[in-house]
C-alpha cells in the first residue's frame, strides 16, 4: 500500500468513530497520534480531522519538515498565538462537535476551548490506542528492525561484560553500542539490577559492582523509525546457586508456556492464566507481578495489555511483550522478556538473543 492509501486508511477509522458518535471533528496533540495519522515527526503540533479534510497547525520550525512528511494535509503555520491559530481552524472547518485526546493537558484544554467558543468537546483515548493495536506490514518493518539493533548491540555488549563492573558501566556501555547499530534513541530508560537489586523491577543503574554469582537483570529498549522496541535478558555472573537457578527455569518455563497458548482468537487472559500456572504450582505468585506484558510501537506501553482479566481478543498483527518474572527482596530477582508478533496461525517470537547467558 503506498503512503497515501496507508493515511487514508488510519483516518477512515478516526472518520468511522466520528459518524457512530454524532461528531464532526476531530484533535490530535500527541506524537504518537500525529506520526501515525499523517506522519509528521515534528515535536509541536495540532493535527485536525473532519470527515472530508486534514489540516495540521504547527510552528515556523516545522513548516518545511511537515510538507515533506504529510500527503493531502493543509499545513497551518503559527507564530506565537497557537492555541488562537488552532481555535480559528476548527471554527473554519466547521467543527461544532470535537473529539479530543484526554491526554490534552488542563493548561491547554480550557484556554482552548474558551477560544473555540460554542464547540462542543468530548475525549476520547483507548479507542484511538485500539485502532493502533494491530499493526500493519510497515510496522511490523520497522518494529522488527528496532529489535535487530537491540539485539545486534546487546550482542556486542555481552563480550565486554565481566565480574566487577559497576550496572552503569554495563548500561553505558550498552547505550554506546546500540547507538553504533543505529538505534535513534532509547525507548525507555534503562534497567540493570545486580544481585538483590535485582528485585527492584525497575532498577535504574548504579555504581554498585557486580559480585561473583549474582544475577543481572537487564531490561531496555530502542527506537528505530519511531518504533519500540523492549528485551530482557537474566544474566548469570560466575557460578549461581542452585536456588537462584531454580528460579531462572521457573521463569523460562513460564515465559514458555504463555507463548505457546498465543494464537489469534485466544484472550489476553488465557495467556496471562499460562504463564501464572507456573507460578501458582510453586507457591511463588506472590512474588510475581500482576501482568505479562504489553503492546510496544510508537509507544513503549501500548494496547494490547497481557494483564489478569483482560478479555481483548488477539488478532494477527498485535505485537507485544512476554515479560514473566520472579522477584525476592533483599535475595534476587529474575525476568525474562521477548516481543512476539501474532500471526495468522499462531506466534512469531521476534527476539532471538538466548534466555541464557553465562558470563565468567
Amino acid at each position: 500500500m503506498d503512503q497515501r492509501g496507508l493515511y487514508a486508511k488510519r483516518l477512515a477509522g478516526v472518520r468511522r468513530y466520528m459518524k457512530e458518535r454524532g461528531l464532526d471533528g476531530a484533535m490530535f496533540t500527541s506524537y504518537e497520534n500525529r506520526r501515525y495519522y499523517c506522519g509528521f515527526t515534528g515535536s509541536n503540533g495540532c493535527l485536525i480531522v473532519t470527515d472530508r479534510e486534514t489540516a495540521l497547525v504547527t510552528d515556523k520550525r516545522y513548516t518545511t519538515q511537515a510538507k515533506q512528511e504529510t500527503i493531502d494535509v493543509e499545513i497551518v503555520e503559527h507564530a506565537a498565538n497557537r492555541l488562537e491559530l488552532v481555535a480559528e481552524t476548527v471554527r473554519r472547518l466547521g467543527i461544532t462537535r470535537l473529539v479530543l485526546e484526554s491526554c490534552m493537558t488542563v493548561d491547554e484544554y480550557f484556554p482552548l476551548q474558551e477560544k473555540m467558543g460554542a464547540v462542543e468537546t468530548v475525549f476520547e483515548q483507548e479507542y484511538f490506542l485500539e485502532e493502533r493495536m494491530v499493526k500493519d506490514a510497515e510496522e511490523i518493518a520497522c518494529t522488527k528492525a528496532a529489535i535487530r539493533c537491540a539485539e545486534a548491540g546487546f550482542d556486542k555488549l555481552l563480550t565486554r561484560l565481566k565480574i566487577g563492573m559497576t550496572e552503569k558501566e554495563v548500561a553505558d556501555e550498552l547505550h554506546y553500542l546500540v547507538s553504533k547499530e543505529g538505534a535513534e534513541a532509547l525507548s525507555f530508560g534503562t534497567i540493570v539490577g545486580s544481585g538483590p537489586r535485582g528485585a527492584l523491577a525497575h532498577a535504574f543503574p548504579t555504581d554498585k559492582k557486580i559480585k561473583e554469582g549474582e544475577m543481572v537483570v537487564v531490561d531496555f529498549g530502542v527506537m528505530k523509525d519511531g518504533y519500540c522496541s523492549d528485551m530482557t535478558r537474566t544474566l548469570l555472573f560466575g557460578k549461581v546457586s542452585e536456588e537462584h537457578m531454580h528460579i531462572f527455569n521457573l521463569v523460562q518455563e513460564s515465559q514458555d508456556a504463555a507463548i505457546a497458548a498465543i494464537a489469534p482468537g485466544v484472550l489476553a487472559k488465557t495467556v496471562e492464566d499460562a504463564h501464572r500456572a507456573v507460578f501458582l504450582r510453586e507457591g511463588l505468585d506472590d512474588y510475581a507481578l500482576r501482568g505479562l506484558g504489553h503492546g510496544i510501537g510508537l509507544q513503549i506501553h501500548e494496547c494490547p495489555r497481557i494483564v489478569i482479566g483482560n478479555e481483548t481478543v488477539l488478532k494477527p498483527g498485535m505485537i507485544f511483550t512476554v515479560e514473566p518474572g520472579l522477584y525476592f527482596p533483599n535475595d534476587c530477582g529474575v525476568r525474562t522478556e521477548d516481543d512476539v508478533l501474532v500471526t495468522e496461525n499462531g506466534v512469531e517470537n521476534l527476539s532471538h538473543t538466548p534466555h541464557k547467558i553465562q558470563i565468567g
